[in-house]
């Protein structure tokens, strides 16, 4: 019983964990596509310091 218990457990702090990584790299994918080919300096300023603080403290920060 304590088994499946601490195996579902685990098994949902995971497949969360691998959920918001996946949102933040499609994220990023949309930033960087809508740079790509809708230049412009308030969205390329707002892309880089979401990639280079944000996921940098939130990496750090489960890992």
């Amino acid at each position: 019983m304590d088994f499946f218990f601490f195996f579902f457990l685990f098994f949902f702090i995971f497949f969360f964990l691998f959920l918001l990584f996946f949102f933040f790299f499609l994220f990023h994918l949309f930033f960087f596509f809508y740079f790509f080919f809708f230049p412009s300096s308030l969205f390329f300023l707002f892309y880089f310091f979401f990639c280079f603080f944000f996921s940098s403290f939130f990496s750090f920060s489960f890992f």
